[in-house]
């Protein structure tokens, strides 16, 4: 299977679909739906990692181009933090925890793989 060289920039979109699922968290924990939107976004960025790993491994791009990713990914994750109306502060404090634990899970994950298969 031949990927497009672009293949790798899907981290882009994906972290910016996670960012927006934050403006479907109830602001009440005893909603019904407040889980399982956490569940949503953890899964959606378990995916995010998952994927771009796999990507990596396929295309060995550099470590330039993974970190040009990555900050993209950054850029991505910062429209919907300036854009949703958080309900409560809770959220607007866990925003940036969570998106920023994934791009850094991306990076890391970009890194060992490229360390492991070039050697």
């Amino acid at each position: 299977m031949t990927l497009p060289t672009y293949a790798t920039y899907l981290i882009v979109p994906l972290h910016l679909i996670a960012g927006f699922l934050f403006g479907l968290i109830p602001s009440s924990v005893y909603h019904p739906a407040y889980y399982g939107a956490y569940s949503g976004i953890v899964l959606t960025l378990v995916v995010t990692v998952v994927v771009y790993g796999m990507l990596v491994q396929h295309q060995q791009p550099g470590f330039v181009v993974v970190w040009l990713q990555c900050f993209l990914a950054l850029l991505a994750v910062a429209i919907p933090f300036f854009t949703l109306d958080f309900s409560d502060l809770w959220h607007a404090l866990m925003y940036p925890l969570i998106m920023g634990g994934s791009l850094v899970a991306c990076l890391v994950v970009a890194h060992i793989v490229l360390l492991t298969t070039r050697v």
